[in-house]
Parts: structure tokens; C-alpha cells; sequence
């Protein structure tokens, strides 16, 4: 074995040491409480981009997602999902230089016995984003593409705080 080969393999060994020893884990099925393991989401379309982004979640972390509250035994309910942006700034004459993209979402979840086990929780993301005036079809697509990650942020950002949630009594 060469000098420089036998340096990469212990560089990451000690690599993989370190972040086992920070607490590293690689994003895999979060624990949810037992009482989510039928769950129902409630306050969006069902083919909504972000009910799915939940429901491929949800579902990665062994919940069943069902189509109806009678089958759920609880409930997340979205009470508030909006998408918008707002001008951050502008080049003389008025012209569009710079948009704020924000998607801000309120849930709760409940038992379908009406046990609160979450309640209302804010999420909120900004992201910025230069206009091109000369060249509005990849600004709009630039836009598109924030929204898609913003949108799995978000749903990122519930997972977790429903993680919290199901870890409250693990340890």
C-alpha cells in the first residue's frame, strides 16, 4: 500500500470518526409519536405539491397517511400555507432589480380524540433572488426552482418539528 493512499484511508476514518462523535446522522426515518401512525392532513389538496412533499415524509418514517379524519388517528392540520414574494428593490426608472420569495405555513396536530399534541407552529422561509429584465423566461424558471426548494424545506422543517415532538418522551 502507497504512502498516499494508506493518508486517504486513515483521513477518512478519522473523518467518519468526528462526525459520529458530533452526532451526524444522515437524514433517514424520523421518530414520530405512536399516535401519528395514521395521520391525516388536513388543510390541503390532496394533490398539492406540498401535501405530497408531507405525505413521501411522513410516509418514509413508517406513518400511514389516510384519505380521511375517521380513519386517522390524528391529525395535521395546515391552518395556513401561503406563497408570495415582495420587491426588495429597484433600478432607476422603476425597473424590478431584486424579489424576496416567501413561503410561510401554520400547523397543528391533534389526535382525532381532540388531544392536542402540537400546537399552532409558524414556519417561515425568505429566500432573494435577482430579476433579469433582458431575460424573463430564466428568472421565472430561477423562481420556479426556489419555490420547489422552499416547498421541501418547509415540509423538511415540519418533519422536524414533529421529530421533537415523537423524541419528548424517547429519552
Amino acid at each position: 500500500m502507497t504512502r498516499p493512499h494508506y493518508l486517504s484511508i486513515v483521513s477518512i476514518l478519522l473523518l467518519a470518526l468526528t462526525l459520529s462523535a458530533c452526532g451526524f446522522h444522515l437524514r433517514g426515518q424520523v421518530n414520530l409519536p405512536p399516535e401519528m401512525a395514521r395521520t391525516h392532513i388536513q388543510g390541503l389538496g390532496q394533490y398539492s405539491d406540498l401535501s405530497r412533499d408531507l405525505r413521501m415524509l411522513l410516509e418514509g418514517s413508517g406513518t400511514e397517511v389516510v384519505e380521511s379524519a375517521e380513519q386517522a388517528t390524528a391529525i395535521l392540520d395546515v391552518v395556513d400555507n401561503q406563497a408570495f414574494r415582495r420587491v426588495l428593490s429597484v433600478q432607476g426608472g422603476g425597473k424590478v432589480q431584486e424579489y424576496e420569495l416567501i413561503q410561510r405555513l401554520v400547523f397543528s396536530v391533534r389526535t382525532t380524540d381532540g388531544r392536542v399534541l402540537l400546537e399552532p407552529q409558524r414556519l417561515e422561509l425568505a429566500r432573494e433572488y435577482l430579476y433579469d429584465r433582458n431575460d424573463p423566461l430564466a428568472s421565472g424558471s430561477q423562481e420556479a426552482e426556489i419555490r420547489t426548494e422552499m416547498r421541501r424545506d418547509i415540509a423538511q422543517l415540519v418533519m422536524l418539528r414533529l421529530q421533537a415532538l415523537g423524541s419528548d418522551g424517547a429519552d
